[in-house]
Order: C-alpha cells, then sequence, then structure tokens
C-alpha cells in the first residue's frame, strides 16, 4: 500500500492496522532512498568522467600573430567547437 497523506481523516477513529500501514509505506519509501554517501560518490564518479572527455582535445601549438591572420582565428573556432563537443558527451 503507497503511502497516503490524507490518512488517518481529521476526527476519523483511529485504526492501528491503518496506522501500521502507513508507517510501513513511508519506511519503506525512505529504504529506497539513495543515502548521501551514495550520492557523492555517483557525483565523483561523474564528475571525473565529464573531467576525461577532454582529454582528447590537443591544445594549440602556436603563438597568435600580432596582425589579424584570418587561418589562425578559424583555428581557435575550430578547437573552441571540438571542445565544446568534447564536453558534451
Amino acid at each position: 500500500m503507497p503511502f497516503d497523506p490524507t490518512k488517518p481523516a481529521n476526527g476519523s477513529d483511529l485504526s492501528s492496522q491503518e496506522m501500521r500501514a502507513q508507517l510501513q509505506s513511508l519506511y519503506l519509501e525512505i529504504q529506497a532512498r539513495a543515502t548521501v554517501t551514495q550520492m557523492v560518490n555517483a557525483d565523483n564518479a561523474v564528475l571525473q568522467q565529464c573531467s576525461a572527455n577532454s582529454n582528447t582535445v590537443e591544445p594549440l601549438n602556436f603563438s597568435a600573430d600580432e596582425n589579424y591572420n584570418p587561418a589562425q582565428l578559424q583555428e581557435l573556432a575550430d578547437k573552441f567547437n571540438e571542445v565544446i563537443l568534447a564536453l558534451r558527451r
């Protein structure tokens, strides 16, 4: 029986069977929830995986030209897109 917050109704006689069922439902609901430790461990695993997503992106191997260089700007845009796609995995 799932927990029913409407029971016991206001002014009704208390029923031990109904109260036991309500408490048992709450107990089962609490037992089904993740603990803080489980949540922290899961978060850490996800964060480590996300961080590793960018490991395949190689750094740029050039210094910026002092004058505008369209090819260099395009390489920066391509690298930026590569990083975005890697982080989405």
